[in-house]
Formats: C-alpha cells, sequence, structure tokens
C-alpha cells in the first residue's frame, strides 16, 4: 500500500507484509492508549518511525530504496532492546508500581519532547541530504554524491545520528524504564563510536582537504565526541538526575534520607581515577589490563552497587515511600551513565583526521 502511494511502483508482496504489519501494531498502540499511555505512546512511536523511514526514503531518495529501509532488519541486538524495554516496563508496572508510578505523565511529557525533537532532528537531515542520503555507508566514492555541508549540517556533521540517540533515550524516558535507559544510552553511544570512526574515514578518503576543513569549522554532534557540545550535553544530564533526586526528597510525604546516595557519587570517580593511572596507555579499555586497574573496577562496581541498594534498604525499612525509591532509582542511573560517558570518552578526539 505505501509503495503504491509514495512510488508508484509494483506490488510487492515483501512490502505490502511489512506495511501491513507496522500498521497493525500502530493499531494495537492506539488501543493500548486507553489503558496504559505510556506503552501505548511507545508502540505507536515505534511502528511510525520505521514507516516514516521507509517513506522519507521513498520521497527524498527513491534510488536508494530497498526492502531494508524498513530499518526492520536493523540487528538482533535492536530487537533485542525492544523486547527488553517493554519487559521493563510491564515489570515495574505490575510488581514495582501497581497502583501507578508517581507523576509518570512528567517522564511521558520529557520523553515526548526527546523523541519528537530527536525525529525531527532526523528527518531533517534526510531531507537536506536529498539524494545523498543513504541507510549504508557509502565505501567508494560516487559520483553523483556530493559533500552537504548547509542547511542542518552546517550545525552538526551527523544530524540523523544525533536525532536517533535522542528519539532511543526519550523512548525509555517515556517508559520511565531507567535500565534499559542506561542501556539505550550506552549500546547508542558505542555503536556511533564506532560508525562515525569509520564513516569519517570513508569520507576523508573520498572528499580529502574538503572534509577535512568541514571537521574542523563543524562538530560532530553526538555526545561521545568531546567539544563544548560534549559538555552541555554532560552538564545537562547531570542536572537531570539531581532534579530527579531532589523530586524524590521534597515531593509531598517525601524525606531527605535518600541525599545520602552523592556520598556515592563523589566517591565514584575516584577509583576510575585511579585506575586510568594503572596502566600504560592511559585508556579504560581491557586489552591493557593489571591488578591495580582490575580491583579499581571492583570498588567501582561496589559504590554503583551501594548507591543503589541504599533506597532499596530505605524502602524496605519503611523509611522512604515507593515513589521516593523509584525518582532516587532513575536519578542513580541518569548520573552514574554521566561519569561513565565522561571517562568512557576521556581520551577521545573529535578530530578523525588520522584515519
Amino acid at each position: 500500500m505505501i509503495h503504491f502511494i509514495v512510488l508508484n511502483r509494483f506490488y510487492i508482496k515483501n512490502i505490502f507484509v511489512r506495511a501491513h504489519f507496522l500498521t497493525l501494531l500502530l493499531t494495537v498502540g492506539f488501543v493500548w492508549l486507553i489503558t496504559s499511555p505510556a506503552i501505548g505512546l511507545f508502540t505507536v512511536i515505534l511502528s511510525l518511525f520505521h514507516l516514516s523511514e521507509y517513506i522519507s526514503v521513498g520521497i527524498w531518495c527513491p534510488k536508494t530504496l530497498t526492502l531494508d529501509s524498513f530499518l526492520l532488519n536493523h540487528s538482533p541486538q535492536y530487537h533485542a532492546a525492544i523486547i527488553v524495554a517493554y519487559l521493563e516496563y510491564f515489570f515495574e508496572k505490575y510488581y514495582l508500581f501497581p497502583n501507578g508510578f508517581p507523576y509518570h505523565w512528567i517522564t511521558i511529557l520529557i520523553g515526548l519532547i526527546m523523541i519528537l525533537s530527536g525525529e525531527c532532528l532526523r528527518k531533517l537531515a534526510m531531507y537536506t541530504a536529498n539524494q545523498n542520503f543513504s541507510h549504508l555507508i557509502q565505501e567508494k566514492p560516487n559520483k553523483e554524491h556530493r559533500l552537504i555541508t548547509h542547511g542542518i549540517y552546517e550545525y552538526y556533521r551527523h544530524p540523523s545520528y544525533l536525532g536517533w540517540l535522542w528519539w532511543a533515550c526519550g523512548t525509555q524516558v517515556l517508559l520511565a524504564n531507567p535500565i534499559c535507559f542506561f542501556i539505550y544510552l550506552i549500546s547508542t553511544w558505542l555503536f556511533f563510536a564506532d560508525r562515525i570512526a569509520y564513516e569519517e574515514a570513508t569520507l576523508i578518503k573520498c572528499y580529502g582537504d574538503a572534509y577535512r576543513n568541514y571537521q574542523k569549522r563543524v562538530p560532530v554532534g553526538i555526545p561521545f565526541i568531546r567539544g563544548c557540545l560534549y559538555i552541555v550535553f554532560l552538564a545537562f544530564l547531570a542536572s537531570i538526575g539531581f532534579t530527579l533526586l531532589i523530586l524524590g526528597c521534597a515531593l509531598s510525604n517525601y524525606n531527605w534520607w535518600p541525599t545520602f546516595v552523592i556520598i556515592f557519587y563523589v566517591l565514584c570517580p575516584i577509583p576510575l581515577t585511579i585506575a586510568r593511572h594503572c596502566t600504560s596507555n592511559d585508556s579504560y579499555g581491557t586489552s591493557d589490563s593489571s591488578p591495580c586497574k582490575d580491583f579499581m573496577w571492583f570498588l567501582t562496581s561496589a559504590i554503583v552497587a551501594s548507591a543503589f541498594g541504599l533506597p532499596a534498604i530505605l524502602f524496605r525499612a519503611n523509611i522512604i515511600l515507593a515513589g521516593s525509591m523509584g525518582f532516587i532509582m532513575v536519578a542513580n542511573t541518569v548520573v552514574f551513565a554521566t561519569i561513565s560517558i565522561y571517562f568512557l570518552t576521556l581520551n577521545s578526539d573529535d578530530s578523525l583526521g588520522n584515519f
């Protein structure tokens, strides 16, 4: 159906099946909205994302349109991440917060803002690149391709990746999934760290000094690349974590006992800093190990586990309420994600000109 409307091509069974699967998923999402707004919105947004990817490529770059443009076969890891997001949501809904997650409308609103911002940024990048956009990295020079440096590409070298990052993390904020938020953030970070390094190496081979000059003028736009945007992103992420911590203490009928987790926030960077000096290459990779570094990682794990254990113990002792525990758990996830991103990217460089 979509293939007919957008491109007026011949009927293809595989496209028809995928389009109808996504529209069925869209219908299920709308029905779900009646009883569970968060999971209903997530299902609707997930369906619309895959449909819009295919339609956008069909409109702006029809030469590269294939069955894979739905992005349904992205990777087994992607499929597993979607399943885990559903499982975490239902576990929290029926076992941790059977009476409803407190102030869930706040996470829904923040999540929707992140999702819409990310989706608009990604589609704007596709529209600006037009015929030069492709879901696959072009390893060989193409005479029809041009280096795009105008529009949104004046501000970010990889705006579509940045948009997808905000979209992915926003879906987990929408669902109030603290564990999946952390998993999505780190896994997306790792995926784009590898992909951008490889992609920029191929772009330098294709465009030479023209792309090197572009690198110097325009930042990547992804938080794991050091620079001004990197610092702003980490500051914004940390502010979200501490805001959630304050909400978990200051709202009605809550108390300030959970603020003791700040001690763990302060302690966490200490063994990580020592671990950096325990190896010869000043890195956090696993290729260069030592007893000192292993012990520092053990201490870091103990500190993180203690930070998550404290609110759970306070809740079991009836010192804090379940809602307060939920806020603190999410705050812990965000703050430790911020610390992890900083230390994992401590030696990253915005210039990939050596590739």
